[in-house]
């Protein structure tokens, strides 16, 4: 009998991300050193650095070096500072906020609210978060979210696995066709000489059919965990996440500070704030993360807190995301050990050559296609626009696709890819701080990616097919 038990709990033993990371890297280290070794020049264009599509040439590349893999991960931390960063200022600011009880009044007022409808807050939630996505493009905002969402989903009796999945799957619906975001559109529109952000229509027809089959998706989910909770994927994690969030509560010391509910007032206003900052003045992980510590520091002291007490607060705080900011370093070291085997490049040749053999009609989906493959090299939005669309935007040219349709398509790839790859820092980083293992993360994802590629594949078709543009 104690063996059986022993047993049981050893096949329920969850991989750490940490280990699961360190394998793929090591793995893709491995491969990279088997595939040949090129590159593109590199032009600058209007302040950008570019490849040039016609100069791709083989290089000379060391051999295989253990000092540069087991220092992938420290150079990987050191290239995703701004995601770790402000992983870290986040935990902190919500660390003040939960300590003042603002958070356990908001989610007493929404449990109310949603009590008898508890499946529309789905919804309501997905078209919130798609909107500031798709139109500010920082999915990185997911890492904001989650923390909130968890105790107020608990509550009304669903899951981690919704807490995430609601968040990830909205941003992604929303930044997959982004209206205005700066990181892909904004250069995409600029590298292909295209007006600014024109063709909106067409992308927020795409957010909305991306957001309401995401949306149906996670509330039939929600609706089979309401209904029993232990067909629930991490049922018994769960469980283990509802004791100790209980057992610290029963622990924290008991304070009533006298202006909870202004400082609620104030934190509603700041992270309005942080939007306007983020649209207005193309804020980045540098300014809003300085934001989080005054988001932290300046409702606590308003609540009634001392500074010490606010400080001591956000520095418990980054401690629960320790593992979420570490995570998005080490994923950032899979494309360390990449480039260092310049590998890059010849990835993205390989895929454009199969672009050039497909007919018209197919074009702009071997372009998302390519696009979705290269994702899991590089994450970064803005770097993966950079290295492919320079060799796209030609392809789409020669193939008679306009070059709109060839930008969307690469916003799509980017998009869904973004919550598929171990390389999305902020998506590993997510899903560990809802102590999600990443098996069941794609076992639950994977059906609702299939149905998303063939939307995008469908919206594609006919993009191709009307001529999508301006041009």
């Amino acid at each position: 009998m104690v063996k059986n038990e022993k047993a049981k709990r050893a096949q329920k033993v969850e991989r750490h991300p940490f280990i699961i990371l360190v394998v793929i890297l090591i793995v893709a280290s491995i491969v990279a050193y088997m595939l040949p070794a090129g590159e593109y020049d590199r032009i600058v264009l209007d302040g950008r650095t570019i490849v040039d599509p016609t100069t791709y040439h083989a290089v000379e590349r060391g051999s295989f070096s253990f000092v540069k893999v087991m220092t992938a991960i420290p150079r990987g931390i050191h290239q995703a500072a701004g995601v770790v960063i402000i992983t870290f200022m986040v935990g902190g600011a919500f660390g003040v906020i939960k300590k003042t009880g603002m958070l356990d009044m908001a989610v007493e007022a929404l449990v109310k609210k949603f009590l008898k409808r508890k499946l529309g807050i789905v919804f309501v939630l997905f078209a919130v978060f798609a909107i500031f996505a798709g139109f500010i493009g920082t999915p990185e905002l997911v890492l904001v979210y989650i923390p909130i969402l968890m105790p107020l989903l608990f509550s009304l009796g669903l899951d981690s696995m919704t807490s995430v999945a609601i968040p990830l799957l909205a941003t992604t619906a929303g930044f997959s066709a982004a209206v205005t975001a700066p990181a892909t559109v904004g250069i995409g529109h600029q590298i292909a000489d295209l007006p600014m952000f024109s063709g909106m229509e067409v992308r927020i027809i795409t957010i909305a059919i991306l957001s309401i089959t995401g949306a149906i998706y996670t509330v039939l989910y929600a609706r089979k965990i309401l209904k029993d909770p232990t067909k629930s994927p991490v049922y018994e994690q769960d469980l283990i996440m509802k004791k100790e969030l209980a057992e610290q509560k029963a622990q924290e010391e008991i304070v009533e500070y006298p202006r909870v509910k202004l400082a609620g007032i104030v934190t509603a206003i700041m992270f309005l704030g942080m939007i306007v900052g983020v649209i207005v003045s193309s804020w980045g992980f540098d300014e809003m993360s300085g934001y989080f510590i005054l988001m932290g520091i300046i409702p606590g002291v308003i609540a009634g807190m001392s500074i010490n007490e606010a400080v001591t607060a956000f520095t418990s705080g980054m401690k629960d995301m320790i593992v979420g900011a570490m995570v998005c370093g080490i994923a950032r070291g899979i494309s360390v050990v990449l480039a260092d085997a310049f590998v890059m490049d010849t990835v993205i040749m390989y895929l454009s050559n199969i672009v050039v053999l497909l007919p018209k009609q197919a074009g702009a989906i071997g372009m998302f296609i390519i696009t979705t493959l290269f994702n899991g090299v590089i994450a970064s939005g803005s770097g993966k626009a950079v290295i492919s669309l320079p060799i796209m935007i030609p392809l789409a040219d020669i193939a008679n696709i306009t070059r709109q349709t060839a930008i969307l398509a690469y916003q799509m790839g980017d998009g869904l890819t973004n919550i598929l790859w171990p390389a999305s820092g902020y998506y590993m980083a997510a899903i560990a701080i809802g102590k999600i293992n990443i098996k069941d993360w794609l076992k639950w994802y994977a059906p609702l990616f299939v149905i998303w590629v063939l939307i995008c594949c469908g919206i594609l078709f006919v993009c191709t097919m009307i001529g999508y543009g301006p041009f």
